[in-house]
């Protein structure tokens, strides 16, 4: 204190030496405001309140702010105060203050002792002052924002959460806000009739209150903590570093009313908030000095907000449904389910706000004419509407070619809440996708040379990422002057990107619908075909068979073509039923010890008979990967012979000439790869894509048929994968193509 005395006066005489003007300067046109806080700056409360001033008078709009802090937290501000006034005429001697806000009761009670004598009869806003009553504020220059914490609601939201409470140990402190705090805590108490007995503690040093709280038996108690700075080395720390103290004394659910002592230390309270009430107070003094007039202790509510802390209510065991519905629920773990019926809801509110905006809009039309002061306050009803239902709203001076927006549209096109208030027509138009420029272009000025009655359309407008979304633009001119030409024109914007991808994946689905009827369609002509062929082949070869003079070398003859004939139905049989069993999960995949080499061999000779059947001028060559007889491996024998002999089937059916190699690769010691590699047509890229997609056949030329039934590759690429392998292609048309399989299995 000594040297916080001898500091000021240092300042005082060291002004005094330096002449300076007597009048006061005009600022270069900016309102000075001052700010007075009661307490320091590091305090939650005051930085939350001085924040929140400077924010709604930015010196953008022409406002200087001048900040002082008497600092009666940590010190006594008594024995200073003479100097204090002394060095604030000194230090503003040459200001023009026009208004003054003061936050809390010392910083209220000094302007109300010595403002006059400093700055003059100037507007005076408070906030954070309790106990208004005990004060005599008759003069129309002081209004404020109301500060009567929530004790009564807390209490009555301590008894919702613990039902079977037996005491409630109320904490406070013997500072003036410690004292006005339990007067009001009393009168609550009495006000509520509250059932459960109570202990007030005015606590005056950290070691007493210690000793008191850990005599109470923590058994279905509480705290309601209303004040607690007490000294610690000749200054006192902030509530919230007092968590740990506390908790240590009595480790029972606290409780609380100011936002700043959330964050592990109290479950829950009816809150105030630093932030509000500065904001409330610096807009009463912008209204003020715009000519606004209010009655003597004018006061505005802030509101309250019911919070309670999850992580405190698990940890003393409480139950979460005893939590009211209207309370704010801090750390709270996501809940999916609540998360998308929010949406509905959000959703439906969305239409409600929709139907109540057009409502609004109609009335604005058939009250054009009323005064100015009138429609701006309906056009404020307004924009809080539709700031609840997060909808756009635009407002374009055709006069001076200006738009207006609110926060909601610089939200929707990713620009946060102070991102954009006011474009030119040209910085909006450039927002607009080229290809919608036009028709947004033709409809605004079909609307505005009267030829449509409204402004509806849709377009893909440029998001702060660059992006394109699509948003639904509505509006209608509202004023016109004289001659009829439209001046004024507002509407909505509603972000419809969501519903434009649905519905372009509708398109999708039902082209892909469409297509797969087709393929469906071709599968059953491909099959019908198929089985016609070799039945004809049957019944005919059996009707000459019942010829008794045919030959016998003649009938073995037949007989083979017969044979054959029923192998290619069998073998279309087994490729439906196994695309059936792979379709409903039962297709069974058998693992087994067998000869890949005597395999190889087996399937080179179906191929050769294969190339004789299909006239092919095609070397086939097997190329084996081990030189060795043998190379015994455990896999599904019949399935990996019937995905080669599929593959080795294409190759010779779009090869006319030069060879078909098959071959495998041993990777590693896991892992088999078998390549089928032709010199035929080969695939494009797009054909690719597709090739192994049910019912698919790609034919690159229609007159040849080459018969099959699109499913031999789906067969080959399903079994793969149950194997636990991979099946490729690289190709390119008139290169040939190159099937890899590459499977898991063990080599003995």
């Amino acid at each position: 204190m000594k040297y916080l005395r001898t500091s000021l006066i240092c300042i005082f005489l060291m002004q005094l030496s330096f002449p300076v003007k007597a009048e006061k300067s005009d600022s270069n046109g900016l309102t000075d405001i001052l700010l007075i806080n009661s307490y320091h700056y590091t305090f939650k409360w005051t930085n939350d309140i001085t924040n929140a001033v400077v924010k709604e008078l930015p010196e953008a709009d022409d406002y200087r702010i001048s900040i002082e802090y008497l600092d009666t937290k940590r010190f006594s501000f008594q024995r200073q105060e003479v100097l204090y006034v002394e060095y604030l005429k000194e230090k503003y001697r040459t200001l023009d203050i026009k208004g003054i806000i003061c936050s809390d009761n010392d910083a209220f009670e000094f302007v109300l002792k010595h403002g006059k004598e400093i700055w003059g009869d100037v507007p005076v806003t408070f906030c954070g002052v309790n106990e208004l009553f005990k004060y005599d504020i008759n003069s129309t220059n002081y209004f404020g924002v109301e500060e009567e914490i929530a004790i009564a609601q807390t209490l009555e939201l301590i008894l919702t959460l613990q039902p079977d409470l037996k005491e409630l140990i109320v904490v406070s402190d013997s500072t003036l806000n410690g004292i006005l705090f339990a007067d009001q805590f009393l009168r609550a108490a009495r006000a509520i009739n509250f059932p459960v007995d109570y202990d007030l503690i005015y606590a005056t040093s950290v070691e007493l209150l210690g000793e008191t709280l850990k005599e109470v038996d923590p058994e279905k108690r509480a705290i309601l903590l209303l004040s607690l700075y007490l000294p610690r080395n000749g200054a006192v720390k902030d509530m919230i570093l007092e968590a740990d103290f506390l908790k240590s004394c009595l480790d029972v659910p606290v409780y609380g009313t100011w936002d700043f002592l959330f964050g592990g230390f109290i479950l829950g309270g009816v809150i105030n908030t630093g932030e509000e009430q500065g904001r409330l107070a610096a807009q009463l003094l912008k209204r003020k000095l715009a000519g606004e007039t209010f009655p003597p202790g004018y006061l505005v509510k802030p509101t309250q907000t019911m919070v309670v802390d999850y992580n405190k209510l698990k940890y003393y065991n409480i139950d979460l449904s005893l939590v009211p519905k209207n309370a704010l629920v801090l750390h709270e773990p996501e809940n999916y389910f609540r998360k998308y019926r929010q949406e509905i809801l959000i959703v439906c509110s969305v239409l409600g706000f929709l139907i109540v905006i057009n409502i609004i809009l109609l009335r604005l039309l058939n009250e054009k004419r009323i005064a100015e002061a009138k429609l701006r306050k309906s056009e404020e009803r307004l924009e809080l509407a539709l700031d609840g239902a997060n909808v756009g709203l635009w407002d374009i001076d055709l006069e001076n070619k200006a738009v207006y927006i609110n926060k909601w549209v610089s939200g929707l096109l990713g620009y946060g809440d102070s991102g954009i208030a006011r474009v030119t027509i040209g910085d909006w138009i450039k927002t607009c996708h080229p290809d919608d420029l036009g028709q947004v272009n033709e409809v605004f000025h079909m609307h505005l040379s009267g030829k449509v009655h409204d402004f509806n359309t849709e377009a893909r407008l440029q998001t702060s990422s660059g992006e394109y979304k699509w948003f639904s633009l509505h509006g209608k001119v509202v004023e016109v002057d004289q001659n009829s030409t439209p001046r004024r024109m507002i509407g909505l914007m509603l972000d419809i990107d969501m519903q434009k991808q649905f519905e372009e994946q509708l398109r999708i689905a039902k082209e892909k619908a469409e297509e797969s009827d087709r393929l469906k369609s071709s599968f059953l002509a491909n099959v019908s075909h198929e089985i016609r062929t070799p039945m004809n082949a049957i019944l005919g070869f059996s009707d000459i068979l019942l010829d008794a003079s045919i030959q016998k070398e003649d009938s073995l003859k037949f007989l083979s073509l017969i044979r054959s004939s029923g192998e290619s139905l069998l073998a279309l049989i087994n490729d439906i039923i196994d695309i059936s069993k792979i379709e409903s999960g039962q297709f069974n995949i058998v693992i087994g010890k067998f000869d890949l080499h005597l395999l190889f061999d087996k399937i080179s000779h179906i191929a050769s008979t294969l190339i004789n059947t299909y006239n092919r001028d095609i070397e086939l060559i097997i190329e084996k990967g081990v030189d060795q007889a043998s190379l015994f491996i455990e896999s599904d024998q019949y399935r990996l012979e019937q995905i080669i002999n599929n593959l080795i089937s294409n190759a010779i059916k779009f090869t006319s000439r030069g060879h078909v190699i098959l071959s495998y690769t041993i990777p590693d010691n896991n892992t088999l790869e078998i390549r089928v590699t032709d010199t035929g047509r080969g695939i494009s890229k797009e054909d690719q894509g597709v090739i192994f997609e049910r019912f698919r056949q790609i034919n690159p030329d229609p007159k040849i048929n080459i018969g099959g039934t699109g499913l031999g590759l789906a067969i080959s690429k399903s079994i793969t994968e149950l194997l636990g392998g991979t099946i490729c292609v690289d190709s390119a048309p008139d290169q040939g193509a190159t099937f890899r399989v590459r499977i898991p299995c063990k080599y003995l």
